[in-house]
């Protein structure tokens, strides 16, 4: 898999994710969506990955979780 970029920048990551909430959920899910987690993310214990398994991505393995994001990118134009 030679073709995964793994090093995105948090500004670029940040844009991607956003336009990807918005062009999937609207303009307002995606921002109550964001606000939750940053109101979550109050409460979050310091091991992340653990709380990202917990909420974010119940049951998906890290692999999984990439390949459905690099397929949304490809399906979307956004590499």
């Amino acid at each position: 898999m030679s073709d995964i970029q793994k090093d995105i920048p948090i500004e670029e990551l940040s844009k991607l994710a956003t336009k990807c909430l918005i062009d999937n959920f609207g303009y307002f899910n995606a921002m109550e969506f964001i606000s939750s987690l940053i109101d979550e993310g109050r409460k979050m214990p310091a091991d992340y990955t653990e709380w990202r398994r917990e909420h974010l991505f119940e049951g998906m393995t890290d692999e999984e979780i990439l390949n459905d994001a690099i397929g949304y990118a490809k399906n979307n134009h956004l590499n």
